[in-house]
């Protein structure tokens, strides 16, 4: 038990700093909101790709949301919740670009995604997700790593203050990962002890057994 408080201790803290960094830094790495974060730039001459950049990530990074929100909901790991709120603050950082340029951005309805790409994936990976415990946390790690490459990808030609909130949105991703990677390995360590207890019991009734 305390193992596992501590772990869970572990996790949020990670999480709690994933967060913080989505509204860590401006140009004078002060500590900002997402829409100080954006304000603290210009605005810039922004062409139809880096807006469709915009869209995609965010919608991306709702599509994270809502398969974590779900799989919290299958599994009951604290890990799942905590990163699907950070995924919405992630959505709150870029909606403040969206804001600064007058674009709509996507609506938020879990499920509903303008990607037909991300609405087909939804359903694919919410059903592997749902498959085990194990499998949801392969299936978290995964999207953070693609959520990092594609954050590097449209970092690449963005204007500042796309980079500046793409780069805190990216560091978050990474905490995330982290915490993924230490819930399935203490997840592993959990069912390592289990089965050496199973064993030690089962042992324990065939002594008790060849006694009488």
């Amino acid at each position: 038990m305390k193992k596992l408080l501590t772990t869970l201790m572990v996790t949020a803290l990670v999480l709690f700093l994933g967060v913080g960094v989505t509204m860590a830094k401006g140009p004078g790495n002060a500590n900002h909101s997402p829409v100080d974060i954006v304000n603290d730039y210009p605005e810039y001459e922004i062409t139809k790709e880096q807006i469709a950049d915009l869209e995609f990530m965010y919608e991306e990074e709702k599509l994270a949301r809502d398969l974590y929100a779900r799989l919290s909901e299958e599994w009951n790991l604290p890990a799942f919740e905590n990163i699907s709120n950070s995924e919405s603050q992630h959505m709150t950082a870029l909606a403040a670009l969206f804001d600064k340029y007058d674009l709509e951005k996507p609506a938020s309805t879990p499920g509903e995604y303008n990607n037909s790409e991300l609405a087909k994936a939804y359903d694919e990976l919410l059903a592997r997700g749902l498959e085990s415990e194990v499998a949801a946390l392969e299936l978290g790690k995964e999207l953070e790593i693609k959520d990092i490459e594609d954050l590097e990808e449209v970092m690449v030609n963005a204007p500042e203050d796309f980079k500046a909130v793409y780069a805190n949105l990216k560091a978050g991703s990474e905490n995330h990962l982290t915490a993924f990677n230490r819930v399935s390995s203490d997840e592993r360590g959990n069912r390592g002890n289990k089965r050496g207890q199973n064993n030690k019991n089962r042992k324990g009734n065939m002594n008790k057994n060849s006694n009488k």
